[in-house]
C-alpha cells in the first residue's frame, strides 16, 4: 500500500479541525435547547467519522486518478463519488435505524466539511497567501 499524499494527509487534518469545531458548536446548540442526550453525541460522532472519512477517500480518489491515465480520470472520480454517497447513505441509515441516533446530529456533520472549503480562502488570504489552487502549507495545522 502506497504512502499518503502529504497534501491529501495536511487537508484531511484541516477539514477534521473544522468538523470537529463544528460538531462542538453544534452539541453546544442541542444542549441549550434541551435536546441533547446520547443519540445527539453518537450521531454526531458517527457524522463526523463519515465526513472526514468521505473527504480523505475523495483525496486518494483524486490523487490517484491524476496519477493515471488522463481519459479515465473524470470516469474514476464520478465513480467514487457513486460509491461514497451509497456508502454515506449506507453509514447514516445505519446509525439511525439502528443504532437510534439523532437524525439532524448524524447528517449535520456531512456539511461541516463544506464551511472549511468556504472559509479556506479568506484564512489563507489572511495569512497573506495569495494563490490558488495550491493549498499547501495553507491550512490551521501548519
Amino acid at each position: 500500500m502506497s504512502r499518503l499524499d502529504p497534501t491529501v494527509r495536511k487537508e484531511t487534518a484541516y477539514i477534521a479541525a473544522w468538523v470537529l469545531l463544528l460538531s462542538l458548536l453544534m452539541e453546544a446548540v442541542f444542549l441549550l435547547l434541551g435536546k441533547w442526550d446520547l443519540s445527539v453525541l453518537a450521531g454526531n460522532a458517527i457524522g463526523g467519522i463519515a465526513a472526514v472519512a468521505n473527504f480523505l477517500l475523495l483525496g486518494i480518489t483524486v490523487t490517484r486518478a491524476a496519477s493515471g491515465p488522463k481519459e479515465k480520470i473524470a470516469l474514476r472520480v464520478r465513480s467514487s463519488m457513486t460509491a461514497r454517497l451509497l456508502g454515506l447513505a449506507a453509514v447514516c441509515a445505519l446509525a439511525v435505524g439502528l443504532l437510534h441516533t439523532n437524525v439532524y446530529a448524524t447528517l449535520l456533520p456531512l456539511l461541516f466539511y463544506r464551511v472549511g472549503i468556504a472559509f479556506r480562502p479568506m484564512l489563507d488570504r489572511r495569512r497573506g497567501k495569495t494563490e490558488t489552487g495550491n493549498t499547501e502549507g495553507g491550512d490551521l495545522l501548519d
